[in-house]
């Protein structure tokens, strides 16, 4: 966009998604979805990230321009959050991150190296005495070789305040098929074996979720243990109350 944008869509909506939006594709936009938005089968559903400051097409655009001359990272966005009083934290979604309801362009083009993002982010607010007060939240692509504990220490130790997940928990509790090696990539057809990321009944009935429930726990219990080793070794105290992994449901 930067380089030679050909052209800017700027999309109005129910505004349900950070960061570029969402999209429910046609596929999955059966008889009971399509009863319950209102609208007819099989079209696709976009949820356009929420901009509650634009009010007009030409404040919109304005906003676009000014986007587009901002800083690449996302300092620029954190010292916009850290002047208002009624921030409640950062989240910086690394590029590695996505989930099936992401366009390809955002998938293959577009995001942070979170590592490098989260420890400026944490030095600029050190600078302006904030540190404690700005949380910072380090997403994307956390845990996908399976070293979740490894990858949120880390991460914290940068000055990340707390670490979301979101395909790690579908593998690690779902059984999803994919991995970072063999993915499954049914998750954006409606057709997925294991009945995650579908609304066909025949599918989504192999779902179990009270097994999934178990395993959720499962897998926050054995990485709260990993971290107390690890922070232990350093002579910390690791504890929910000062850092923290969330599940971010995709």
């Amino acid at each position: 966009m930067v380089e030679d944008p050909a052209a800017i869509e700027i999309k109005y909506g129910q505004g349900a998604k950070p960061g570029d939006g969402g999209l429910l594709m046609a596929q999955k936009v059966l008889k009971l979805i399509a009863s319950i938005r209102g609208v007819p089968q099989f079209v696709d559903l976009a949820s356009p990230p929420t901009h509650q400051t634009k009010y007009s097409i030409e404040e919109a655009v304005a906003k676009m321009i000014q986007s587009m001359s901002m800083s690449k990272t996302a300092r620029a966005v954190l010292n916009n959050l850290a002047r208002n009083p009624y921030a409640g934290g950062l989240c910086i979604d690394g590029e590695d991150g996505g989930t099936g309801a992401a366009y390809n362009v955002s998938m293959d083009k577009m995001g942070h190296p979170i590592a490098s993002n989260i420890r400026e982010c944490y030095l600029d607010l050190v600078k302006q005495g904030k540190q404690n007060e700005l949380p910072l939240i380090a997403a994307g692509g956390v845990g996908k070789k399976g070293n979740l504990a490894a990858n949120a220490a880390a991460l914290i130790m940068l000055g990340a305040s707390a670490v979301a997940i979101g395909k790690y928990i579908m593998q690690a509790s779902a059984d999803c098929f994919g991995d970072e090696y063999n993915r499954c990539n049914l998750c954006n057809t409606g057709l997925c074996p294991r009945g995650i990321t579908t609304q066909d009944p025949k599918l989504y009935r192999r779902l179990d979720s009270d097994k999934v429930a178990e395993r959720v726990v499962e897998v926050f219990k054995a990485a709260d243990v990993e971290l107390r080793k690890i922070f232990g070794a350093y002579g910390k105290e690791y504890g929910t109350a000062h850092r923290h992994v969330r599940w971010t449901e995709h």
